[in-house]
């Protein structure tokens, strides 16, 4: 897990996303969610990906969700700001923590949106106490998924949805590294769709929703080439986040999508 936390830990990270807004010309005062999502829905098909799981997860606004591997915040913020709920956002990692708790009081959305620095393996939090879960690409990093998930199912209340939003292993193995999520396999614990399925069968979720998302990812990701040289990179984006070999990062996740070695689930979990 150490060093995981370590991958996640980028110095200074809420400072140099402010620089990278100067950069570009934005007013802070006037900063929004979309003014934040390049480097802040940092899952596959970022902020469009999340507005469909927010059609998805039907939550609203009398309810408080977790956000469980919540990295700074952004999907935790658009699923706050678009439904109206209190969020609570848990990661591994202070760095992500920090940049997190700063760009939510920089966005004035502190009252409805908390965060803290734990483990999903850990949650601080009693059992019962969430209306609904919301994980998004957190799980290649668990190897242990079933404690993961008997967590998740162990705070969310009788008849609450987990949201789940995962890459998964597919039919060819291994995968190419470094990805997004893990410079090595040292990192990276996926299972195959129908493995995750019946982790989360058994660790007590009834599936009532079950979407493979693989061939859109497959499009977001069609358009990558091998970079070569110095890369070219933004003010403001995920290399902020997981380094600045993002760009071979991104070309591998392309190749594993297309080479079936990866693939996507989208899946709404209930707690009986």
């Amino acid at each position: 897990m150490k060093h995981i936390h370590s991958y996640y830990s980028p110095n200074d990270l809420y400072n140099r996303i402010i620089e990278g807004l100067n950069d570009i010309g934005k007013d802070l005062s006037e900063v929004t969610l979309d003014d934040l999502q390049p480097v802040d829905e940092f899952h596959i098909r970022g902020s469009v990906a999340t507005k469909e799981l927010i059609t998805l997860s039907d939550f609203t606004p009398d309810m408080h969700i977790l956000d469980v591997g919540c990295g700074i915040g952004g999907s935790t913020r658009r699923l706050s700001h678009e439904t109206g709920c209190c969020v609570t956002g848990i990661d591994l990692s202070d760095e992500y923590i920090d940049a997190a708790e700063r760009l939510t009081q920089l966005l004035s959305m502190q009252a409805r949106v908390k965060f803290h620095a734990a483990s999903a393996l850990a949650l601080p939090f009693d059992d019962n106490t969430f209306d609904g879960v919301w994980s998004i690409q957190m799980g290649m990093n668990v190897e242990d998924k079933l404690s993961w998930l008997k967590e998740v199912y162990r705070v969310l209340k009788h008849g609450g949805r987990a949201i789940l939003y995962e890459v998964c292993g597919n039919k060819n193995t291994p995968v190419h590294f470094p990805v997004p999520w893990a410079q090595d396999s040292s990192m990276s614990f996926l299972v195959p769709p129908e493995a995750f399925r019946d982790v989360l069968t058994s660790a007590g979720f009834d599936i009532d929703v079950w979407n493979d998302k693989t061939d859109l990812a497959q499009q977001a990701f069609a358009h990558m080439t091998e970079p070569t040289g110095e890369p070219d990179l933004p003010e403001l984006g995920v290399h902020m986040l997981v380094g600045n070999d993002i760009l071979t990062k991104a070309y591998n996740l392309h190749r594993n999508l297309d080479e079936e070695r990866v693939s996507l689930i989208e899946t709404v979990a209930v707690k009986p």
